[in-house]
């Protein structure tokens, strides 16, 4: 006869994944790298497309503990032992869970508390008091320690996102045993407030660990950012353990020579450089070093040896997008933009064109990356314009995940993350496919501030997003499906090159919240827009 213990490890456990309220688009694909980089089997019993939470089944709890040893997205991870939409259906549910796997945990070697957590929504003391009360049917045998506890169970109730409408009665109630925490923590300390050098366009600690874990880095590998900036990114792959190097045609940057970003500072200090920012948390045996080098010319060798390749290419908004070359036409050359190889000064910088920077991106990852190695950078769009095709694409690179984050009304930028499936064959070297869309969007990017207020008003609806500063494009295809069926035509057109922009009939997707189901719904509308002229003359 099998053993409690032989019972537990046979029976696959379901787990709550308390998630944080931001970036929801990036949640699930950073939970699929990490299982796949750790190799460990999921099933999703359930991951709702906005509610802070998803319920996996998973081997064991070791398994659970690897996933929040990475994750940055999710805050806690619970063993569930009972869920319902209601209380009554929660107590079922906690009932109905094998005792075998409870007693061990309330045994009498074991201490215990129970905490009552809620979402969007406030309860008394001795609400919650009542509601742990309502927990006396479990087999209690320790003693209680609210500070040290052995076993520490939660109930949570989650009553919905919308702060306005909070139904009496929460529309998912769990009660599970605290497993793990995520890497939350890691947010504040790497944080850009103390960063010892950063620019104008540092990555954020956070969206930097999330690129991390969607390229897999591992300890040992090696990571390179062709767009290094400050290295805020290869700071959070250094924390992995990975060896990371990187460079730029910005010899200012590199060399902290800059002006500074702070408000408060007026001038940099001899103390400011990337290596200093590895220096600050102990890395500095992971950072190689950073060249300045045109990403247009370089001069690696081709050969596989880079395990991820990690950035965040100028847009030309915040940085300008410049590679070596002349506008002048060289003697005894027919091409332009080249200077001819004896030449001995250091040619002028010309635009580096965003066809260019993601063809020459995806050319070098398909040539040095490692079978299986990964490419994870950001694609800028139009929102209304963008298209999945839009996304550039190589034979030898697969695509994995494309998650949005929204800049402005008009525009975002795309996390994408690519695979390499296999080496490039003769002729597939400088076959990366880049849209004409993706490389007007500097020009177009200027071109939207000319907009009036009614326009962007109407934008904002026709591309809803909420506080949490993603794009619910869910949402947009439920408002284009239902424009389609009543024969509305799209509204905001902006041609590039044009002085004008235009607006005709636009849609107002409208939110309405049902305080009873907590659904979320769009009421299209139409809504007539009127013509502006570049100058702002109606």
């Amino acid at each position: 006869m099998m053993s409690a213990t032989q019972i537990c490890s046979q029976v696959a456990r379901r787990y709550l994944l308390w998630c944080a309220n931001v970036h929801v688009e990036f949640r699930i694909p950073e939970l699929m790298s990490i299982a796949s980089m750790f190799k460990i089997p999921i099933k999703w019993i359930d991951k709702p497309i906005e509610d802070p939470y998803v319920i996996v089944e998973m081997r064991n709890e070791s398994d659970a503990k690897k996933l929040m040893s990475r994750s940055l997205l999710v805050r806690s991870c619970y063993e569930l032992w009972g869920e319902g939409s209601t209380e009554a259906e929660m107590h079922t549910s906690v009932q109905s869970f094998p005792r075998e796997l409870i007693a061990p945990h309330l045994a009498p070697t074991k201490t215990f508390k129970v905490c009552v957590t809620t979402f969007n929504k406030t309860l008394r003391n001795a609400e919650k008091l009542a509601k742990i009360e309502s927990l006396k049917y479990l087999p209690f045998e320790g003693r209680v320690d609210l500070k040290n506890a052995d076993t520490r169970l939660h109930l949570i109730e989650y009553y919905g996102l919308h702060p306005n409408h909070i139904p009496s009665t929460p529309y998912k109630v769990f009660l599970g045993r605290w497993v793990a925490e995520g890497q939350r923590d890691l947010i504040s300390r790497y944080s850009l407030k103390q960063r010892s050098y950063i620019g104008s366009t540092s990555m954020d600690a956070e969206l930097a660990f999330i690129m991390n874990n969607l390229a897999q880095v591992q300890p040992g590998e090696v990571v390179v950012d062709p767009f290094v900036g400050t290295g805020s990114v290869l700071v959070s792959a250094a924390h992995w353990g990975a060896n990371v190097w990187g460079w730029d045609i910005d010899y200012l940057t590199l060399h902290a020579r800059t002006k500074p970003t702070r408000h408060s500072q007026k001038k940099r200090t001899s103390g400011e450089s990337i290596c200093s920012n590895f220096e600050q948390y102990g890395l500095k045996q992971r950072y190689l070093d950073v060249a300045v080098m045109d990403n247009a010319r370089l001069f690696w060798r081709t050969a596989p040896f880079v395990d991820a390749i990690i950035t965040d290419p100028p847009y030309g908004i915040r940085e300008a997008t410049e590679r070596v070359g002349s506008v002048k036409k060289p003697k005894h050359c027919n091409s332009t933009n080249l200077q001819p190889p004896s030449s001995i000064h250091f040619p002028s910088k010309v635009t580096y064109s965003l066809s260019d920077i993601f063809r020459d991106l995806l050319n070098f990852a398909a040539s040095h990356l490692v079978i299986g190695g990964r490419l994870v950078f950001w694609l800028p769009v139009f929102r209304e314009d963008y298209d999945e095709s839009h996304v550039p694409s190589h034979p030898c690179l697969e695509l994995l995940f494309n998650c949005e984050q929204v800049l402005t009304v008009h525009s975002s930028r795309r996390l994408i993350a690519l695979r390499k499936t296999r080496h490039p064959q003769a002729g597939e070297t400088a076959s990366g496919q880049v849209t004409d869309v993706t490389a007007q969007f500097r020009e177009r990017f200027f071109q939207a501030s000319l907009i009036t207020k009614e326009e962007r008003a109407s934008l904002k609806s026709q591309f809803p997003r909420d506080k949490r500063g993603q794009g619910l494009g869910y949402r947009l295809e439920e408002a284009r499906n239902k424009l389609r069926n009543s024969g509305v035509q799209n509204a905001f057109v902006s041609e590039p090159g044009s002085e004008k922009v235009k607006s005709g009939v636009v849609e107002n997707a409208s939110k309405s919240c049902d305080s009873e189901s907590g659904k979320v719904e769009l009421a299209v509308v139409e809504n007539a827009s009127k013509s502006c002229d570049s100058d702002g003359t109606r």
